[in-house]
């Protein structure tokens, strides 16, 4: 009988490893170009990737301009998974939303200066990043996927707004109210008041999109990640296995170093990948609302199912622990041909 029962024991443990090592599947909407914050996000993704924690369905630009996809592209066919495939903001209704700072902006100087290899070769065949996001919705389970948005609203409101298409017979809002369990979001400032550049760059997309997204919301704000810091020595350290890494290109030519980093997005992609538990406690459930001056305000109401991250400091350097482990790693496809 005891061996029986152990047997069975056994047959539980074998099942909940199983269930819980299923891939949390992700699509990641970042404004690439705008902070170097992004490269270490996307980097991290790829090593959850090589780890088999995440499935990386998308990448979307919520920006137009080409740099930013032909850096992701980069990235993409250096980490070794070239079919990734981007999408990419194609109109924006006014001039005004273009954010880039020409003096800044390291994903076109990145590209420009050096001879990265490339998947994509006609740039202007990248889907348009909210007609990307439907279609890949509509190939996935119920309730399976985590959006990770660390630029501008732009491609999830335009999701949320969109019509019924040869993807699937349901609108945006139905369409995300059932494929998406969550959506992990970097935005907003809720403890200082002040605007913050990923709600202000588009004002509307994120006033909508906060207010009308049917799904749980997470938002990882503008403190916290000011908070948390990328040590500069990991640059250094933990990309010498490619000549001319973008992210040491990119940090270099963003600031002068050395500097340590505000890990704005690398805390959401953490989040989404990992959870919150022992990096982050959530805060009671409310409304997340955009005044006209972009300024975020948390109201708190159990009816809602919106929630922000808030961290000490314990669980600040285990953020910043994990983050730095996961980018010392060399790619795996580049280990492997060591």
């Amino acid at each position: 009988m005891k061996r029986v029962y152990t047997t069975i024991l056994a047959v539980i443990a074998a099942a909940f490893v199983a269930v819980a090592a299923e891939p949390v599947k992700i699509i990641f909407d970042t404004d690439m170009g705008n902070d170097v914050d992004d490269v270490v996000a996307l980097d991290m993704l790829y090593k959850y990737m090589d780890e088999g924690t995440i499935d990386l369905l998308g990448i979307l630009s919520s920006k137009r301009e080409v740099g930013s996809i032909k850096f992701i592209d980069a990235m993409n066919t250096l980490y070794g998974y070239p079919n990734i495939p981007i999408g990419i903001v194609k109109t924006y209704p006014e001039e005004s939303y273009l954010c880039e700072d020409k003096r800044l902006n390291y994903a076109d100087y990145t590209v420009d200066t050096y001879n990265y290899k490339h998947t994509i070769t006609d740039w202007d065949s990248v889907e348009d990043g909210y007609k990307l996001l439907r279609r890949l919705l509509s190939k996935q389970p119920d309730k399976s996927v985590v959006l990770v948005m660390v630029g501008f609203s732009t491609n999830l409101d335009r999701m949320l707004t969109s019509a019924a298409d040869d993807y699937s017979p349901l609108d945006g809002k139905a369409l995300l109210a059932q494929k998406v369990e969550k959506v992990v979001i970097m935005a907003g400032n809720f403890h200082e008041k002040k605007k913050e550049y990923n709600v202000y760059k588009d004002h509307f997309a994120a006033v909508r999109f906060y207010a009308e997204c049917p799904v749980p919301m997470y938002f990882s704000d503008y403190a916290l990640g000011k908070s948390t810091l990328y040590p500069y020595q990991t640059v250094y350290q933990g990309f010498k296995y490619a000549e001319n890494h973008p992210l040491v290109v990119s940090f270099e030519y963003y600031a002068q170093m050395p500097y340590n980093r505000p890990l704005w997005d690398p805390t959401a992609v953490l989040f989404a990948a990992e959870g919150h538990k022992g990096y982050a406690s959530l805060s009671k459930r409310g409304y997340v609302t955009v005044d006209q001056k972009s300024i975020t305000d948390f109201t708190v109401d159990k009816a809602s199912n919106r929630q922000y991250y808030e961290v000490n400091d314990a669980q600040r350097a285990a953020i910043v622990r994990r983050v730095v482990e996961l980018t010392l790693r060399t790619p795996k496809n580049l280990s492997q041909q060591k």
